[in-house]
């Protein structure tokens, strides 16, 4: 039995094949549109980001014109959609991004930069979008290179302890204090297997007030004090990994980290930030946010070789009191949300616990190479 059609329809189905095909032409000449170009600018690295209608293969170069850094991108079979052609920026090492035809099968970006480091490049779908990831260049010796010096003794704090249990999930019965304390002491079992010396301020669960935190590093002679914890939102949505050093806080959320940090020091966040203005020009706090910038690269990078859906949050300065008082340079890492239920899960885990310990560990390695010049 034949399929009936009403009248015309073999002519309709024959229409519809020519657009069909008429768009899978477009397709094949046009895959993509450029629809949108943003940038992101953070303490630890500048993230350009190219939002396009479906994936573009791209490729990417750096060259120098003048007294100009330029990197490009190349996107092909791209055309530009509804976009500047110039982007300006003013406090950024960014300083402009130029949209412009390369050739036929091209469309470039070009990134003028103030300088230029190290750069990534990556794609991102949902909606596709290829991200450029631009970290500043080496910049002055750090006080430790020029001098010559050597890091030997580090101080792993591991936050909380005793009648503060930090954040709590009573849904997995998990308390931050002791989440934390095994995380460091794993982390000292990574430094003291190449020979670094480690003392931990706590190695049960007992308080230890934060001005005797970074008294135990001062009177111990530390090189470096790392301040260990986990994070707390009202959002149970709200997730990801952030480091700090000590700074005056730059945002609201970094200001709500270290209020709930700070909380047994029996100081008040303004009376922390006069205390830190006479500080705040110490060598130590440029030194402690490289190292704050080379443990979140590190412990992100690691945990995304497992969990490829780790978000990082950056690098951030903020007035926390247990590193207000430390003669060397120190950071504090909020290793993940335990109000998250997928994290939280994860902080449950051993082996997460684990990798956490050795991202850390990674960074912390990856500073004192830098510093000391190997």
């Amino acid at each position: 039995m034949g399929l009936d059609l009403p009248q015309g329809g073999i002519y309709h189905i024959s229409v519809l094949r020519r657009v069909f095909a008429f768009v899978f032409v477009l397709t094949l000449l046009f895959p993509a549109t450029l629809r949108k170009v943003s940038l992101e600018a953070g303490p630890s690295y500048t993230r350009v980001i190219f939002t396009l209608s479906s994936r573009a293969k791209v490729r990417t170069g750096k060259i120098r014109y003048r007294d100009k850094v330029l990197l490009y991108i190349d996107f092909y079979g791209t055309f530009p959609g509804r976009i500047r052609s110039r982007y300006y920026y003013s406090s950024s090492p960014v300083k402009m991004i130029r949209i412009s035809r390369k050739d036929r099968r091209r469309l470039r970006a070009v990134i003028y930069l103030s300088r230029l480091g190290k750069y990534r490049v990556f794609f991102l779908p949902s909606p596709p979008r290829w991200v450029v990831d631009i970290f500043p260049g080496q910049g002055e010796l750090t006080l430790s290179r020029q001098l010559g010096l050597k890091i030997k003794k580090i101080v792993i704090d591991p936050g909380h302890g005793g009648k503060d249990s930090g954040c709590v999930n009573r849904e997995l019965r998990l308390e931050e204090k002791y989440v934390v304390l095994d995380i460091s002491l794993i982390l000292k079992a990574l430094l003291e297997a190449d020979g670094y010396e480690v003392v931990l301020t706590r190695e049960d669960d007992r308080f230890i007030p934060l001005s005797r935190r970074t008294a135990i590093a001062n009177n111990s002679g530390a090189d470096l004090f790392i301040s260990i914890h986990v994070n707390w939102a009202s959002n149970p949505s709200v997730r990801g990994i952030e480091t700090f050093y000590l700074n005056l806080a730059a945002d609201p959320e970094a200001e709500r980290v270290a209020a709930k940090e700070n909380e047994y020091s029996g100081k008040t966040l303004s009376q922390m930030k006069g205390l830190l203005k006479k500080i705040v020009m110490n060598e130590k706090i440029r030194e402690s946010k490289l190292m704050a910038r080379k443990v979140q690269i590190s412990l992100v990078g690691n945990l995304r070789n497992y969990y490829p859906d780790v978000r990082d949050l950056g690098v951030r300065g903020a007035p926390f009191f247990v590193l207000m008082g430390a003669e060397m340079p120190s950071v504090l890492v909020e290793v993940s949300f335990l109000s998250n239920p997928q994290e939280a899960e994860r902080l449950k885990d051993p082996l997460y616990r684990a990798r956490v310990a050795s991202g850390i560990y990674r960074g912390i390695e990856e500073f004192i190479k830098e510093v000391e010049g190997k």
